[in-house]
C-alpha cells in the first residue's frame, strides 16, 4: 500500500470526523505522524483547494471541493426508470423530441429519448457519445463542471475559450442551454440540467427542426420541462426566466 495515498485520507477523515475544524497537533497526535510530516500534507491539501486554514486560528477544515469526489447520488439506470415517464409527457406536451442525457466523464450520452407521432421530427441516437462544447447539452454539464472547464484552455484558443466562457455565464444565470442551428443547421435545441440534492445529475432536452421550433417553442418547453421536474419533486432545476 502506498503509505502517502494512506496517510492523505487517513487525515482527511480524522478532519472529517472530528468536528471538521482542527490543528495540526491534533492530527499529528491523533495518527502518530510527525508534525512536519503533517504540515506537509495538509499544505499540499490546501494548495489543491481541498483543505482550507482558519483566517483567525490556526485550524484547518475540509471544503466543499471534496464534494466533487462524492459518487453519483443516483445510478443511471434509476434515472432511466424515473424520468421515463417524464420524458414522455414532455414529448406530449411540445410534440417535438425530447432526450435524457447523463455525463460520461468529458463526453455525454443520451440515455433516453422518446419522439412524436410526426412526418418531421429529429431524431438522435442514444448510445453515441458527444463532446460538451458542441450542443446545448454538452454547455449545460460544463456550466455547472469547473472540472470540466479546466480543461478548456487545452482544447481550445483564447478567443474560443472566451466565447465559451461567455455562454457559460449566461447559461449560469438563466439556468438553460439553447442550441440555434449550431450543431445541425436543420436543428434547433433547448437543454435544461436537472438536480439532485443541489448536484447536476442529468439534463433534459427538447429538439424540434429548425423551421417550426424557435424562440416561442424554447421558453414554452422549458416550461414544460421545469413544470414536470417540480411535480416529480425528487429533483429541481434552476430555471430563470420570465
Amino acid at each position: 500500500m502506498n503509505q502517502s495515498v494512506k496517510k492523505t485520507f487517513q487525515i482527511l477523515e480524522y478532519i472529517a470526523s472530528s468536528g471538521n475544524f482542527v490543528r495540526l497537533n491534533d492530527v499529528a497526535k491523533a495518527l502518530d505522524l510527525k508534525k512536519n510530516s503533517v504540515h506537509s500534507f495538509l499544505d499540499s491539501l490546501k494548495q489543491l483547494g481541498y483543505l482550507e486554514q482558519d483566517d483567525v486560528s490556526p485550524r484547518y477544515r475540509i471544503t466543499s471541493k471534496l464534494e466533487c469526489l462524492y459518487a453519483p447520488l443516483l445510478s443511471v439506470n434509476e434515472l432511466k426508470s424515473e424520468l421515463r415517464p417524464i420524458l414522455e409527457k414532455i414529448t406530449s406536451l411540445t410534440n417535438e423530441s425530447s432526450y435524457l442525457a447523463v455525463q460520461m466523464g468529458s463526453y455525454y450520452r443520451h440515455e433516453l429519448k422518446c419522439e412524436p407521432n410526426r412526418a418531421v421530427k429529429i431524431t438522435l441516437n442514444t448510445g453515441k457519445e458527444y463532446e460538451m462544447t458542441t450542443t446545448a447539452i454538452g454547455k449545460s454539464f460544463l456550466a455547472f463542471s469547473t472540472h470540466l472547464q479546466s480543461n478548456l484552455s487545452k482544447q481550445y484558443n483564447t478567443e474560443e475559450v472566451a466565447t465559451i466562457e461567455t455562454e457559460i455565464k449566461t447559461i449560469l444565470k438563466v439556468g438553460y442551454a439553447l442550441d440555434v442551428q449550431a450543431y445541425d443547421p436543420d436543428l434547433n435545441c433547448v437543454a435544461m440540467p436537472i438536480f439532485f440534492k443541489n448536484k447536476p445529475i442529468a439534463v433534459l432536452c427538447v429538439s424540434g427542426p429548425s423551421f417550426r421550433f424557435k424562440e416561442p417553442q424554447f421558453i414554452e418547453s422549458l416550461r414544460v420541462m421545469e413544470f414536470l421536474i417540480k411535480e416529480h419533486g425528487k429533483y429541481s432545476s434552476k430555471l430563470n426566466i420570465s
